[in-house]
């Protein structure tokens, strides 16, 4: 029986991969080095250790690659995963970028932006802030679905505090497709000086 084609593939935080297939059927796969070098030695998978290259990928509908010669087949990907459903679809996130715009006048060292995608999830847009953080933390965050985001008045300027006003223009009419969107932006950004991790490090420690 034929694999069918990948159709979607989001790199998470957990170093794992959420894989869509044909016609819809969604499974993760643990993209752990460990796991590579014991079931595909033939190549050196360490460079996946660093998060950022992790999420530098591309896939087409037979593979996934990241640069630098390394990729995984959609049949070792399908055999190699499990299928997700229901709550655990929700759990699948990917950051697409985050900035402590401290001092505020909520608190004067952390004051965070944050948005996320959940794309297998049900309402696929997680937005928050994290102020004061630790056992303080004053903060909170809100899930929601395409026309929710856009129907709040503060959605484009809370991205532009976030780091990704840039995501602006992708958010359309169609759920699906602006999500995608702006997975495969951060994707290509990730491992580059467009990264979001060297945007909030910048941020962090540029004078005031």
């Amino acid at each position: 029986m034929p694999i069918p084609a990948l159709t979607r593939v989001v790199p998470t935080e957990r170093w794992q991969l959420a894989l869509e297939f044909e016609p819809g059927e969604v499974r993760l796969f643990d993209c752990s080095v460990a796991r590579l070098q014991r079931e595909r030695p033939e190549r050196d998978w360490s460079a996946l250790a660093s998060p950022e290259r992790f999420k530098h990928l591309d896939f087409g509908a037979r593979r996934v690659w990241w640069r630098g010669g390394l990729a995984l087949e959609s049949e070792y990907l399908y055999g190699a995963s499990t299928p997700i459903k229901g709550r655990d679809r929700d759990n699948q996130l990917l950051r697409v970028a985050y900035r402590n715009q401290a001092p505020t006048p909520e608190h004067p060292t952390h004051h965070v932006y944050y948005v996320c995608v959940v794309p297998f999830g049900a309402r696929p847009f997680l937005i928050g802030e994290s102020i004061n953080g630790g056992h303080g933390e004053m903060g909170g965050s809100t899930s929601l679905r395409l026309a929710e985001l856009r129907a709040w008045r503060g959605w484009q300027q809370h991205f532009e505090l976030a780091g990704c006003g840039w995501a602006v223009p992708m958010i359309g009419s169609d759920e699906r497709a602006s999500v995608d969107a702006v997975v495969r932006e951060v994707c290509r950004r990730a491992d580059t000086e467009e990264s979001d991790t060297v945007g909030y490090d910048w941020k962090k420690t540029r004078p005031r």
